[in-house]
């Protein structure tokens, strides 16, 4: 994976320079409700806000089992002239504003931000952060704190405050129903793949990486062509794993941008990835899947 390298410019500050005041946020009522597409590899929750040049569309995506997501909104209001970075966003009114890292594109012509990696309702607990903080490349996943249906049905709305020139806040209502049958579509999902959804459910564990992930796409992986024209992209992936713990086949659930990744992504992951093998309740190891996201960038 590309090593990202920050460069912090200095401001001159002056003195006695206006500053316009903030401007009130955009604020969306849904025009219709929520839909469910339960595509091949993925499951989708999508709802469109506002009306005419004011419309705002906005999807979560999930690729398996868990609570994270990849969001994504587009329309006109969505317009900026950043394209990456960090994003304000807020399900409100009680969880905490989280910043997430963005991809600014285009969805059917309109400007869109395509939120990098997973997305959550609730960003990590002091705690947690520590915790994420002192966690080196190679250690496991730092697991968070679940998010309860409580907390579900309390949310009422999606602000997304910078890079927007203008925050926008979508009415969304509680999200519990929403993620309820999200749900339902990832246990389908899973049964496609061959996956025993009750047995996975009682898991003594999961397939586990033998070496570490951020091992097994290297700098060197990235197309050459692509690196050429400075294209960056973000791949979906889902590894169907043995009982052995040997990856048996590579599937990309979604990608950004060409084809050239996601064949890039396949062949390194089936060369390195290895695994201990997926456990059922009674200790047996059984097939099993595992999945994860690669973005390309270039620094």
């Amino acid at each position: 994976m590309m090593t990202r390298i920050f460069i912090a410019a200095a401001l001159l500050v002056m003195p006695h320079a206006l500053v316009a005041a903030p401007k009130e946020p955009l604020r969306l009522k849904p025009s219709m409700p929520w839909n469910v597409d339960f595509a091949e590899d993925r499951c989708r929750i999508a709802r469109i806000f506002g009306a005419d040049k004011e419309q705002v569309f906005m999807f979560l995506d999930r690729y398996g089992p868990g609570e994270y997501f990849r969001l994504t909104v587009a329309g006109k209001p969505i317009q900026t002239v950043r394209d990456k970075g960090d994003a304000s966003v807020q399900f409100g009114p009680v969880e905490k504003e989280q910043q997430l890292d963005f991809l600014a594109g285009t969805l059917n012509k309109l400007p869109a931000l395509i939120f990098v990696g997973g997305a959550r309702v609730a960003p990590p607990s002091d705690a947690e952060l520590t915790a994420i903080a002192q966690r080196g490349p190679d250690d496991e996943w730092i697991e968070l704190a679940p998010v309860s249906d409580a907390r579900l049905r309390t949310i009422s709305n999606l602000t997304i405050g910078k890079p927007l020139q203008r925050a926008i806040v979508l009415e969304t209502g509680p999200m519990r129903e929403a993620f309820k049958v999200s749900d339902a579509c990832i246990d389908d999902l899973m049964t496609t793949w061959g996956i025993d959804v009750e047995k996975h459910k009682t898991m003594l564990r999961m397939p586990t990486p033998q070496n570490p992930p951020s091992r097994w796409i290297v700098s060197s992986d990235y197309p050459i062509k692509m690196l050429r024209i400075g294209q960056p992209a973000i791949v979906e992936f889902r590894l169907s794993i043995g009982a052995d713990g040997v990856p048996l086949a590579c599937h990309i659930q979604e990608t950004t941008r060409p084809k050239e990744f996601d064949n890039a992504v396949c062949k390194s992951l089936m060369r390195r990835a290895r695994f201990e093998p997926a456990l059922d309740a009674t200790g047996t190891a059984i097939t099993s899947y595992y999945r994860n996201t690669v973005r390309f960038q270039i620094p």
